[in-house]
């Protein structure tokens, strides 16, 4: 029976790295209505490997045509993971949205290096492949140089989506400023492009608040879908800091949030004295709201099930892990861990037993490595966890028998969807 009467539902894109989903949300009474779910796609094609966006805009229509057929949807509020640029030039796509994996850019970061600013200006530290989003740009033009001549305007990932559906161009500050090399963290504006050997003609659009509606959906997206001319659309933001909206809102400062997913991501929010320095997976990004904000990630979902796939077997086993046995990016193995037999107590290599779940340990690893990066970013507080690992019992249980202050949980996705909520709503 079609709901008709329910008013104030908003359908959040969440386009993760591993899966997208489509979750019709009551801002009112925040409650979840009804969610799809699928993989996202990499298509290994030239000329380098990138998003699928025609499968990701199928999945999106299909699925908010099935959604209004039984809800009334007001509003579409677009997030995404990190580390994805679309670079259009009159209102086209000039280049595939790249992967972050991809290792491209890896080719001209001797170049790349010297140009970057300092950490102190950026709170940006030097991360592999892609993840940078200027190390991006900078390899696309060198290795496009006439095609790329067709770029005029820069979009970040969330922002190519409300685009999509509303047909304007906005920037977001959460975005603009996570691990990008694009933003003065210090001076609250973009770097010039030039930095990098871009054109002055390539530009990125105004930052606008994540909760900026930039208008109505395209009539024929609106009819294709379902849905009235009148649903409005989002300017939408990064899924992670995204997550933060609600923290601010319900809890006494300062606090912690960790989002878990494809990566593990941790916020140290509401502190007065920010003394990070560059080390390893660690920077300075701006939250939703525009205020510095400490944090540390590293790929703790995509380790989780790689390390699942192995053939090898372990349970019951003690784990050591000193500081200087972590690389919180490149940490795609349980290799630099130390395991110790229960009985003995002597050290075991991996490879020498047969076990009958692999779970427990890497859970515990991918814990004490998310404890080390507490410490390292001097976080405080309580701990707000969100995503898939709240039903890690084995990565549960570290945090909180090792954490000093409480740990609190939210539903899978409802840390995502209560800090759209509350940033809509405030």
């Amino acid at each position: 029976m079609k709901n008709l009467k329910q008013r104030n539902n908003s359908a959040i894109l969440d386009i993760g790295k591993t899966h997208i989903k489509i979750i019709l949300f009551d801002t009112i009474n925040f409650k979840e209505l009804v969610t799809f779910q699928t993989k996202n796609r990499i298509l290994n094609i030239s000329p380098y490997p990138h998003f699928d966006l025609e499968f990701i805009k199928s999945f999106i229509i299909s699925s908010i045509k099935k959604i209004s057929k039984e809800f009334s949807i007001d509003t579409i509020f677009t997030s995404t993971h990190g580390a994805c640029l679309a670079l259009l030039g009159k209102d086209k796509l000039i280049f595939p949205v790249l992967d972050y994996e991809h290792d491209g850019p890896d080719e001209v970061r001797p170049e790349y290096d010297k140009m970057r600013l300092p950490f102190h200006l950026t709170g940006t530290p030097k991360m592999p492949a892609g993840l940078n989003l200027g190390a991006q740009i900078y390899w696309i033009n060198n290795r496009f140089p006439g095609k790329f001549e067709e770029v005029e305007t820069i979009l970040f990932w969330p922002q190519y989506w409300s685009y999509w559906l509303s047909g304007v161009v906005a920037s977001e500050i959460s975005y603009a400023s996570s691990h990008s090399d694009l933003w003065n963290i210090n001076e609250n504006e973009f770097i010039d492009l030039k930095n990098y050997g871009v054109s002055s003609k390539v530009k990125f659009p105004k930052i606008q608040s994540a909760s900026k509606i930039l208008g109505p959906i395209k009539k024929n997206l609106a009819q294709e879908m379902g849905l009235s001319e009148d649903v409005m659309i989002y300017c939408g933001g990064h899924d992670s800091s995204l997550t933060l909206a609600s923290a601010y809102l319900k809890f006494e400062m300062p606090i912690t949030v960790i989002s878990t997913g494809t990566w593990i991501t941790v916020f140290s929010i509401g502190k007065k004295n920010i003394n990070i320095k560059e080390q390893k997976g660690m920077m300075v990004s701006c939250d939703c709201f525009g205020n510095k904000t400490p944090n540390f990630r590293f790929p703790g979902g995509k380790i989780f099930e790689n390390n699942l796939k192995t053939k090898n077997k372990f349970k019951n086993m003690k784990l050591e892990l000193n500081s200087s046995d972590i690389d919180l990016i490149n940490f795609e193995n349980i290799e630099g861990a130390k395991f110790f037999d229960n009985k003995s107590n002597k050290e075991i290599k991996l490879d020498e037993f047969n076990y009958e779940s692999v779970e427990h340990t890497i859970s515990e690893v991918l814990a004490r490595k998310t404890l080390l990066g507490l410490e390292m970013i001097e976080a405080d507080g309580k701990i707000l966890l969100s995503g898939p690992f709240i039903k890690n019992k084995s990565y549960l249980s570290m945090l909180k028998n090792n954490w000093k202050n409480s740990v609190i949980i939210e539903d899978n996705y409802l840390g995502l969807c209560n800090g759209i909520t509350n940033l809509i709503n405030n």
